[in-house]
């Protein structure tokens, strides 16, 4: 798709410089011709002088249209090359000759002049982007684009790793780096992190109360009861049945009453055993070299267990397969999902003046700090890729593009000067 549009891209961009040059011819044969009209004029009034009066007049203004006509021809021709090949004239070839430093003016010219602080963040008050973007995406057709977009993202990178060599690569890379990665380290900060200002025994109380719950559940009870009677040895299935019930309900009666005065105790020994335990814990996962290695072999086998890696194969082949056949229906619920979920969003956006005000003073802030590190960057880049061209690229793509307005010049040249030179010559007359 990309090579596509290049090619395209390339021949309109061709097309474009075609139509350039022959305008550029065009005018350029204007103001030649226009300076051959004025020499031949003024050979006329040379021949004819004494057969009228007006013909001195008409030389005169033949005269300094030639002389206009030529001096705007060097100057515009002094700019791009040296005129008539006559390199010994200085102040020729202006633009090849300095086009290091030109581009580096550009560059500097169009960083501090197009994208200013204050130019750029007044330009972004004023359109209001949190609200643009809100309307945008509230808008269904937008929404769908981005949907559809997403899927076929989506479905170019389920093309990708479905490739057996990629696939096979990720699955060492990421094993590699499972095996690598300094568990126990991360186990102990994250550990600690639960534990700063108590943390933990919030983290405690909600296992309190889901496992009391789960103790109570009178289908635990019967589940349990089951297993003791089955595993009591005891003959009669009376006494096993009497037994296991008196001994769960016994059990579960004292893991309530026991989990009950933990939760309802913020003093609890069993808490500040739990505290211990926790800290103990952290401690051998941080500084006991025993502990860290038996991790860091665990780690190891999981990341070189071959029936594992089979599992999560298999259970990325059944997802790849479910995403595959939704992206390929017509009906496709995640494209569905998608752009309903990025239409909502944008129309609570657009609902939201507070957000959007916090959008755009986030966008603000950051906007500066922004600026100043690519701005450089800009403005290297682009006298970098001027400095890149050949003098005569530079050349050729200047002309192409003011070439044409600068034959205005000599036109204007030509014209200009016929008049001084008639003028002068009339104050000439009424001076004499």
């Amino acid at each position: 798709m990309s090579i596509y549009t290049d090619s395209v891209y390339a021949r309109l961009s061709s097309a474009e410089d075609e139509l350039k040059r022959l305008r550029l011819r065009q005018m350029r044969w204007l103001a030649t011709g226009l300076l051959i009209g004025v020499t031949l004029l003024y050979a006329a009034s040379v021949v004819f002088a004494r057969s009228s009066a007006a013909w001195p007049f008409i030389g005169a203004f033949a005269e300094a249209a030639m002389v206009g006509a030529l001096a705007d021809w060097f100057a515009v021709t002094a700019l791009f090359r040296h005129p008539l090949g006559l390199s010994f004239i200085p102040h020729t070839a202006i633009i090849p000759k300095n086009k290091n430093r030109i581009a580096d003016n550009l560059g500097d010219f169009v960083q501090g002049e197009f994208f200013s602080t204050e130019r750029v963040t007044n330009v972004i008050r004023t359109v209001d982007p949190a609200a643009r973007v809100a309307q945008w995406l509230a808008d269904e057709k937008n929404a769908d684009l981005i949907g559809s977009g997403t899927v076929k993202l989506l479905s170019y990178g389920l093309t990708l790793l479905d490739n057996a060599e990629v696939r096979a690569f990720l699955r060492k890379t990421v094993a590699n780096k499972f095996a690598d990665i300094d568990l126990s380290t991360l186990a102990g900060q994250i550990l600690q992190a639960l534990t700063h200002d108590g943390r933990h025994q919030a983290v405690l109380d909600q296992m309190l109360t889901a496992t009391s719950k789960y103790l109570n559940d009178e289908s635990i009870k019967h589940r349990v009861a089951e297993f003791l009677a089955d595993k009591i040895p005891l003959y009669f299935k009376s006494w096993k049945d009497s037994t296991a019930n008196y001994a769960i309900e016994k059990l579960l009666d004292f893991l309530g009453r026991l989990l009950d005065e933990v939760d309802r105790n913020a003093d609890h020994p069993l808490r500040a055993e739990f505290d211990r335990a926790v800290w103990r814990l952290i401690a051998r996962l941080k500084d006991d070299p025993a502990f860290r290695d038996q991790i860091r072999g665990y780690q190891r086998q999981l990341a070189a267990n071959q029936v594992l890696t089979d599992y999560v194969d298999g259970l990325w082949r059944d997802f790849n397969a479910w995403l595959r056949a939704d992206i390929a229906s017509g009906q496709s619920s995640i494209r569905a999902r998608l752009s309903g979920a990025v239409s909502a969003f944008g129309a609570a956006l657009a609902g939201d003046a507070g957000m959007r005000q916090v959008i755009n003073e986030q966008i603000l802030l950051q906007v500066p700090r922004l600026l100043d590190h690519f701005r450089p960057k800009l403005g290297v880049f682009i006298a970098s890729k001027m400095k890149e061209w050949k003098e005569h690229e530079v050349v050729e793509k200047l002309e192409l593009n003011i070439g044409r307005d600068l034959q205005f010049i000599r036109l204007n040249g030509t014209l200009v000067g016929g008049c001084v030179g008639l003028a002068i010559h009339l104050l000439t007359v009424w001076l004499q």
